[in-house]
């Protein structure tokens, strides 16, 4: 749990507001002290530029679209096609009494759900999978996502998987339900597809990538004119982009390694 925190602690202060946040804070601090004006004035301005750099759309996009581009929305299913279970990786919620389960999921988590009640509806045979412990709530995420799902349709019985924190412990979890290299439908949003399917796969699972939660559009439309301006939405886009991008370095050089490690002493190898 100790290493999980700190992770996340990194993570938080690599987001763009963080960083601009403490360039600011460090100009400021050295334009008190009245000692190195010069050096005050150009973190004040990096910090100043950087606020504004991620919080443009050009940028936040250039950053996003790699990411959501590894992988198609999977629009219909092959008649046929043998996948009796549907996978959602839980995204996050905040549990409030005044509330229904619905409401009590974030964004992202909201996106998947939908989605993957949607793809559950096409393939009548096949069993819904949530997963996501109780991190930073009480109440564990899998439970609140399949009571929203109750809420929304006709689901039929639901898999739990409760006790995961992150995604490669989900991807263990789902060890526990799969057979093999049985393929499932894994949905997630669509800039946390690339690290999902890493650590699926170096979980020795089968996943069928169904992103959803695509935050750029591409429409081809006349730009809106706020697209010229910074705007917190681009913000937001951007700290996404950050933040998957430092996941799958994590993934690479930690989790990739650890989780095979584990598939190879779980096989007897």
């Amino acid at each position: 749990m100790t290493l999980f925190l700190v992770k996340k602690f990194i993570g938080l202060l690599c987001m763009p507001l963080s960083m601009a946040g403490l360039l600011l804070i460090s100009g400021l601090v050295l334009m008190w002290l009245g000692t190195h004006r010069k050096a005050a004035g150009g973190l004040l301005l990096l910090g100043t530029l950087t606020a504004m750099a991620f919080a443009a759309t050009p940028v936040a996009n250039q950053l996003l679209t790699p990411l959501e581009s590894r992988h198609e929305p999977l629009k219909t299913i092959q008649e046929g096609e043998d996948v009796q279970y549907v996978v959602v990786l839980g995204g996050g919620h905040r549990s409030d009494p005044r509330m229904t389960p619905t409401m009590h999921l974030s964004p992202a988590s909201l996106a998947r759900l939908i989605e993957g009640v949607r793809l559950h509806r096409m393939l009548s045979e096949s069993t819904l999978v949530f997963t996501g412990g109780a991190v930073f709530d009480a109440v564990p995420h899998a439970r609140v996502m399949a009571d929203a799902a109750t809420e929304l349709a006709e689901v039929g019985p639901v898999i739990l998987l409760d006790t995961p924190k992150d995604t490669a412990e989900e991807m263990l979890a789902l060890r526990g339900v799969l057979k093999g290299r049985e393929p499932f439908l894994l949905v997630t949003s669509a800039s946390h597809m690339p690290r999902s399917v890493a650590l699926a796969h170096a979980a020795g699972l089968n996943p069928l990538p169904a992103p959803t939660d695509f935050l750029v559009k591409r429409t081809g439309a006349v730009p809106h004119p706020g697209e010229f301006f910074p705007s917190a939405a681009a913000m937001h886009r951007s700290e996404r982009a950050v933040y998957e991008y430092l996941g799958l370095i994590w993934t690479k050089i930690r989790e990739v390694p650890r989780l095979r490690l584990l598939v190879a002493e779980m096989n007897g190898v």
